[in-house]
């Protein structure tokens, strides 16, 4: 009897977990909603503009989301965007529990105010979230046609591997991604290559070549694939 197991990569299964997802923030936003406009009308917002207030808070529950993904995908860390991600659910919370626990009226005026005070706040952690993403580095690498930036041809450490590991240095190149402002280079993977080589810990990696441990593991993963690193 043969069994069958469900593909935890396949199309239908990520579908499901994504529009599962989205039905989930669409109804946790929904009873979030009317309880952050009641709490909005209690600092004396106009009803106009007092959906702002739930959109300010629960929507950036989305934006740092992803933007902590994309850091931690780039290797650079993430703890800004997760920094973020976490006050702004704390604030939701309270403003949700505020509403729903029926504060005194005396108290109410204090609550609404404090959260519709984060207006500012909200929007320079957005904007220097967006910055941080979008704009890159004084040093970041430009790629060119053949996919290799001029600072990994002129390293030190690409200028040690060439004569001795030319083959590891093609392989290496196939692991590098193409984002312009990711880690994975070609010289931080011989980076880590090395330091794996020498028996240092994936901590001590990540904190010598300036990556995340998730992408350390991850480039050690591929390494192995590549046959760069022996299994175990």
């Amino acid at each position: 009897m043969t069994h069958t197991r469900i593909n935890p990569d396949s199309r239908p299964v990520l579908l499901t977990i994504a529009t599962g997802t989205a039905l989930v923030f669409l109804a946790s936003f929904a009873l979030s909603f009317n309880a952050l406009v009641d709490v909005s009308g209690w600092a004396h917002v106009p009803p106009y503009l007092a959906p702002a207030v739930p959109v300010m808070l629960d929507v950036a529950l989305i934006v740092y989301s992803l933007s902590a993904l994309v850091r931690r995908a780039r290797g650079q860390s993430a703890r800004f965007s997760w920094f973020l991600l976490t006050f702004f659910t704390l604030v939701s919370l309270l403003g949700n529990a505020a509403h729903s626990l029926g504060v005194p009226e005396t108290a109410q005026p204090y609550v609404g105010t404090v959260v519709v005070a984060l207006a500012p706040v909200g929007a320079l952690a957005a904007l220097e979230n967006l910055a941080s993403l979008i704009v890159a580095a004084p040093d970041a690498r430009t790629v060119s046609s053949d996919g290799t930036s001029g600072s990994e041809e002129r390293s030190a450490v690409v200028r040690e591997l060439r004569p001795v590991e030319a083959d590891e240095l093609d392989l290496l190149g196939t692991l590098v991604s193409d984002h312009p402002q990711s880690k994975r280079t070609r010289e931080n993977l011989a980076k880590v290559l090395d330091l794996h080589r020498q028996g240092a810990r994936q901590r001590d990696i990540a904190e010598a070549v300036g990556m995340s441990t998730t992408l350390v593991k991850s480039a050690l993963r591929d390494l192995e694939r590549a046959g760069l690193v022996k299994a175990g």
